[in-house]
């Protein structure tokens, strides 16, 4: 009788609890309105502003941002206005601390729920936030022609649709001079191991991670774009996820 019993509390315990859990959470935000959809994008930005913040303290990673962003003051068209700078899946907002003091960043990221962390991440650096726009890095349909002194793209390449697209707006949206600044994970070189591993994981990822892709090759697609000048460098990080590597960082003038 004994052994039954515990059968039972086992069977309750890894069974039926767990599943009545997950059941009873989706009735729960079903009756709040909440749809699964949003419950996913919820849980992306807790995660992704987590992991973006941790990334951004990596030593490695705090120099070469450094380096990579010193000359931005220098990208302002009219000294007597403030740096406008584009971020394209600005997240949380993890690159503010690297800007000027006083510039102001037009944030665009498909998920809203973000925007409390770029509150924070506002308040505990010296940035404006000139609007917030909800949409994707292939279409800035409500950003004008030749109107950001910047734009910047940090692990965010990775999941863009279209490459030469998102490439031809950032061209389009930046005033005449003005430089793109990047740091992206990309494809590994052709004929490596690790590219043919990157090759035969990416769909299990890209499903996993949010359209996050390992194999995409943003370095050509860079220098293929049509810019004036570019400057792509290359950054040894040790990172315990060897699929995002090689990363790549750099400027392109347009």
């Amino acid at each position: 009788m004994a052994i039954e019993d515990a059968d039972v509390r086992r069977f309750v315990t890894w069974k039926i609890f767990p599943f009545a859990l997950v059941v009873g959470t989706i009735w729960y935000y079903r009756q709040k309105g909440v749809t699964f959809k949003s419950l996913k994008r919820k849980l992306a930005a807790i995660v992704l502003a987590n992991l973006m913040a941790r990334f951004n303290k990596k030593r490695e990673i705090v120099a070469t941002k450094k380096r990579l962003f010193s000359n931005l003051e220098e990208q302002k068209t009219n000294r007597s206005q403030k740096l406008q700078i584009l971020e394209i899946g600005v997240g949380g907002g993890a690159n503010f601390t690297f800007y000027p003091s006083g510039s102001q960043v037009v944030c665009l990221d498909p998920n809203p729920n973000f925007k409390s962390y770029i509150q924070q991440s506002i308040e505990e650096s010296n940035v404006e936030m000139k609007r917030f726009i909800q949409g994707f890095a292939e279409k800035l349909e409500t950003v004008e022609d030749d109107s950001v002194d910047s734009v910047v793209c940090s692990m965010v390449l990775c999941s863009v649709r279209d490459l030469d697209k998102t490439m031809s707006e950032v061209r389009r949206v930046l005033k005449p001079n003005g430089t793109f600044y990047f740091i992206e994970h990309v494809a590994a070189k052709r004929g490596t191991c690790l590219h043919r591993v990157q090759g035969w994981l990416n769909p299990i990822w890209y499903c996993f991670s949010g359209d996050c892709q390992v194999n995409k090759e943003t370095g050509k697609a860079i220098d293929r774009a049509g810019f004036s000048k570019t400057s792509i460098n290359n950054l040894n990080l040790n990172t315990y996820v060897f699929l995002i590597r090689p990363i790549l960082w750099g400027t392109a003038t347009k």
